[in-house]
């Protein structure tokens, strides 16, 4: 099971509160583990925040119009940005990584001062943290009903609407209140 560029639906079964209604992008999978960015619930740090602690300057026509995102629980210091692209990931910035052929993930800050300088014109989301699992963990969880799983789309990603759980769910035909709580259990 390869779960690359699949979106993870958190189920009523989610038994940690910090994933209740996440909508996880899984960035990378493979033997070792997993990655994900959950793209649905927005912090409370704005973007200016961000660029003003790493002491980047904005050009003065910039006007940060996005959500600074809680990615997931691990590494909540680290920025994170989800961003289209038609390149392969080490020909764009540094520190990328290519989740699927319209999207990179980027850690690296030269995509933050292209943002802020207005040179980079692609949609992106920022996230602090990001959510990971150990080799196999994440099969059990899906195993477990912890998650549905659903093929991401690049509109879903980037669109910053509030609905983005039920949106997901819409994807695979499913809404919110067909789920219970004993999903797949006799």
């Amino acid at each position: 099971m390869n779960l690359t560029n699949q979106f993870l639906i958190a189920t009523p079964d989610m038994q940690d509160a910090r994933f209740h209604r996440a909508v996880i992008l899984i960035c990378e999978h493979n033997e070792h583990g997993a990655l994900g960015i959950n793209i649905n619930q927005p912090s409370d740090v704005q973007f200016d925040e961000i660029l003003e602690s790493l002491q980047i300057d904005e050009d003065s026509l910039f006007k940060p119009e996005q959500f600074v995102y809680e990615g997931g629980p691990v590494n909540t210091q680290c920025g994170f940005i989800l961003h289209q692209s038609d390149k392969p990931a080490e020909l764009e910035f540094e520190s990328s990584i290519q989740v699927s052929e319209t999207i990179n993930l980027t850690t690296s800050k030269d995509i933050i001062r292209a943002i802020a300088n207005n040179q980079f014109k692609q949609n992106w989301l920022m996230s602090l943290g990001c959510s990971t699992w150990d080799s196999g963990q994440l099969e059990q969880e899906v195993a477990d009903h912890a998650w549905l799983i659903a093929a991401s789309k690049d509109d879903l990603v980037f669109n910053h609407s509030n609905d983005r759980w039920d949106q997901a769910l819409a994807l695979i035909g499913i809404q919110a209140h067909q789920l219970s709580a004993d999903i797949g259990h006799a």
